[in-house]
């Protein structure tokens, strides 16, 4: 009488399904494209990005993160 309540493959998101790879590569799409949007709408990020010398195409692995700068309650 075990019910198998495990959701079919077909009814799940594919981001639940993947592997850590390809989280991964996507975790970098999404975060590559919310640095270039901040970079060409906001000044502030502009300004923080070019003084830092980095633009958001140079974001290629997850830990080049660290390179870019981060706003902090004093930025506000």
């Amino acid at each position: 009488m075990n019910k198998d309540l495990r959701p079919a493959p077909g009814d799940l998101d594919p981001i639940e399904t993947a592997s850590r790879d390809e989280i991964a590569s996507l975790q970098l799409q999404r975060l590559r494209w919310s640095l270039q949007h901040a970079y060409d709408n906001v000044p502030h990020y502009r300004r923080a990005f070019d003084e830092k010398g980095v633009h958001p195409s140079d974001l290629r692995t997850l830990s080049d993160l660290a390179r870019f700068p981060f706003t902090t309650k004093k930025d506000l």
